[in-house]
């Protein structure tokens, strides 16, 4: 996809945050990524800039279970997030996001809204 991106224009994370979801989705010319797809990239990049320790497929089970900042993980329930995000880890779209790695726990999703709540600001590469 990095070799996909770059041809149309898409070199580096901050060309990505800053580009129209739309328009990424038109130029890429796939059927299977709309702009909703191209949003929820930008959406887990975002997380992973601001949030130290967050690895890629933890944004990606975050932005499943619809947490897209990190102000907004930052309030949430360990128990109540853990109840979002753990279904969809074993969905098959979980799955395939984990990638044969260990389901987030209870322990890790704790480390993920106390991360949040230090996060730093935008600087995407």
């Amino acid at each position: 996809m990095a070799d996909r991106l770059s041809k149309i224009g898409i070199h580096t994370v901050d060309d990505l945050l800053n580009a129209n979801p739309e328009r990424v989705a038109e130029k890429l010319g796939n059927r299977r990524i709309d702009g909703d797809i191209v949003l929820a990239w930008q959406q887990q990049a975002t997380l992973v800039c601001r949030i130290p320790m967050l690895r890629g497929h933890d944004a990606q089970l975050l932005v499943a279970a619809e947490i897209t900042s990190p102000e907004e993980l930052a309030t949430q329930d360990v128990e109540d997030l853990f109840s979002r995000v753990d279904p969809i880890s074993r969905s098959r779209e979980g799955k395939r996001i984990i990638r044969g790695g260990s389901l987030p726990d209870m322990e890790e999703i704790s480390e993920w809204i106390r991360n949040a709540k230090v996060n730093r600001e935008l600087l995407a590469a």
